[in-house]
C-alpha cells in the first residue's frame, strides 16, 4: 500500500512587523469601557479620553496652541535655541497685553456698576444727506375720477386669438398688394371706436319713429313749417329737429343723419360758448369750441364763415366784454356766456338765447327788402326779441324743451298751471276763484343797452 506523497507548499513571504508598536503599559479594556473611552497614542504615550469629558477647543491664534507648536518645533530644531527664546518672549508679551485689556474692561464695568456685565455700547453719528425729492401733489394720494374726455380716449378693446389670426391674414394680403400693415394697437383702437359709435347710435333708437313729433319745430328758427326744398331733419342720435337751411344741410343724405355733435363726439357733452345750457343744434367755432347755431344767429357780433353749410362760427373775439358780463334774468347767472337784450326802447333786460327759447319769449326773424342808392335790391334779416314784460299781446308762446334742465330758475315768466283733482269741496272752488292770478316776474333794468341794431 502506497502512502500518499505530501505536496510541498511554497514558502510564504513573511511580512515586516508593523511600525506601530503596542504600548508596554496598555491595559485591556472591557467592551463597556471601550464604548465610552477613546484612546490616542501621542509620542509613544497612550492617552485615554472619556466621551463625557469636556474638551476646550483652541485655535491656532491662541497663545496655548502657539506655545505647544513652538515646543514641538524646539524638539525638532534644537540647534536654534535663540529663535525659540525670541518666540517665547513674544508670546508672553502678547499674553500680557490681552490680560491688561481684560483687566481694564472689567475695571470700567465695575466703575459704571452694570449688573449684567456687558460692555458699554459706543455710538458714532454718521451724517447722511437725503436726496432732494420733489413733493408729491395732493392728487397723487387721492383717487381722481377721470373725465368724460379721458374715458372716451381710453381703448377698452382687447384682441383675442381670432383677432390675431384674422389680422395676420389681412396683413399678408396687404403686404402682397404693397399696402402698409395694420398694427395691433391700431386694430384695437379702430375696433374700440367702431363698438362705441355703434352703441351710441343704436342706444334707445329701437322705437325712434314713435319719438318723432309731428308738431315739432326747428330748434333754430322756432318755426314748424317746411317745404320740399327745406324739410325738417331729425338727428338719429339726439332727435333734435332742424331745417335744412337753418343747419346747413343742402342735400338730404341717404340712410341715417346725425347732427355735427353726434357725428364727431357723441359721448362727450358739449358746452356752448354763448350760454350755460346743453343740448340743441351745435356747430364748431373757429377756435375749436362748440356753440348753438341759434345763439350765433342772435348775438350781433357773431357770424358764419360759410353761409351754405353754416359753419364754422366766427366772430367770437369781436364780442365786447360788456356783453360777457351781463346777467341773465331767467337763469340768474352772471358772466356765463353772451346775453342779448330786449328790443323795447329803454329796456335793458338781458337773457341768453337758449334761456329765451326755453321760456317761450317772443323771438322773430323776418326778411327785409332794401333798395340801395344805386337801385339794386338787397335782403337783410330783421331780428326782434322781447322780454316777458314787453311781449306783444296775443303772442303764442311755445317753450322749447330740447335743452337739459341745468337751471331750475329758467322759465320765470311762464304762467303757473296747477293741476288739481276733480274731487274738491265748494269752499275750495270759491277760494280758488277769488285768488288773483300770479303776475309775471318784472325784469329789472340791468344797465344801458349794448345791443347793436338788428
Amino acid at each position: 500500500m502506497k502512502k500518499k506523497s505530501r505536496h510541498h507548499r511554497s514558502a510564504v513571504l513573511k511580512r515586516d512587523s508593523s511600525p506601530i508598536k503596542p504600548s508596554a503599559n496598555r491595559e485591556t479594556l472591557t467592551y463597556a469601557q471601550a464604548q465610552r473611552i477613546v484612546e490616542l497614542e501621542v509620542d509613544g504615550r497612550v492617552h485615554r479620553l472619556s466621551i463625557y469629558d469636556k474638551l476646550d477647543v483652541i485655535t491656532d491664534d491662541d497663545p496655548t496652541a502657539q506655545e505647544i507648536m513652538e515646543c514641538n518645533s524646539n524638539k525638532e530644531n534644537n540647534e536654534k535655541p535663540q529663535q525659540v527664546l525670541v518666540r517665547s518672549v513674544r508670546l508672553k508679551n502678547n499674553q500680557q497685553k490681552k490680560n491688561a485689556a481684560l483687566t481694564a474692561s472689567h475695571g470700567a464695568i465695575s466703575t459704571h456698576g452694570t449688573a449684567s456685565g456687558l460692555l458699554e455700547a459706543k455710538v458714532r453719528t454718521v451724517e447722511y444727506n437725503l436726496p432732494v425729492v420733489p413733493k408729491r401733489p395732493a392728487a397723487y394720494y387721492k383717487y381722481t375720477e377721470r373725465t368724460a374726455e379721458e374715458l372716451d380716449e381710453e381703448v377698452e378693446y382687447d384682441m383675442d386669438e381670432e383677432d390675431y389670426a384674422w389680422l395676420e391674414l389681412i396683413n399678408e394680403k396687404r403686404k402682397s398688394e404693397g399696402i402698409s400693415q395694420v398694427s395691433h394697437n391700431l386694430f384695437e383702437f379702430l375696433m374700440d371706436r367702431f363698438e362705441k359709435e355703434s352703441f351710441s347710435t343704436t342706444q334707445g333708437q329701437s322705437d325712434l319713429q314713435s319719438l318723432v313729433d309731428e308738431d315739432a319745430v326747428c330748434c333754430i328758427c322756432m318755426d314748424g313749417d317746411g317745404a320740399d326744398s327745406n324739410v325738417i331733419l331729425f338727428c338719429d342720435s339726439c332727435n333734435i329737429a332742424v331745417h335744412q337751411e337753418c343747419y346747413g344741410v343742402p342735400y338730404i343724405p341717404e340712410g341715417q343723419w346725425l347732427c355735427r355733435h353726434c357725428l364727431q363726439c357723441p359721448s362727450r357733452p358739449a358746452d356752448c360758448v354763448f350760454c350755460p345750457n346743453r343740448g340743441g343744434a351745435l356747430k364748431k367755432t373757429d377756435d375749436d369750441r362748440w356753440g348753438h347755431v341759434a345763439c350765433a344767429l342772435w348775438v350781433p357780433e357773431v357770424g358764419f364763415s360759410d353761409t351754405v353749410f353754416i359753419e364754422p362760427i366766427d366772430g367770437v373775439r369781436n364780442i365786447p366784454p360788456a356783453r360777457w358780463k351781463l346777467t341773465c334774468y331767467l337763469c340768474k347767472e352772471k358772466g356765463a356766456g353772451a346775453c342779448i337784450q330786449c328790443d323795447k326802447i329803454n329796456c335793458y333786460t338781458a337773457f341768453h338765447v337758449s334761456c329765451a327759447q326755453k321760456a317761450g319769449l317772443y323771438m322773430k326773424m323776418e326778411p327785409v327788402k332794401e333798395v340801395t342808392a344805386s337801385g339794386s335790391t338787397s335782403f337783410s334779416v330783421k331780428k326782434t326779441a322781447y322780454c316777458c314784460s314787453h311781449t306783444p299781446v296775443g303772442c303764442d308762446r311755445r317753450p322749447l324743451n330740447i335743452y337739459e334742465e341745468s337751471h331750475p330758475k329758467n322759465g320765470a315768466c311762464q304762467k303757473r298751471t296747477e293741476k288739481r283733482g276733480k274731487a274738491r269741496t265748494k269752499g275750495w272752488q270759491k277760494k280758488k276763484s277769488k285768488r288773483a292770478e300770479p303776475e309775471p316776474e318784472t325784469p329789472t333794468n340791468s344797465g344801458p343797452s349794448i345791443t347793436a341794431s338788428r
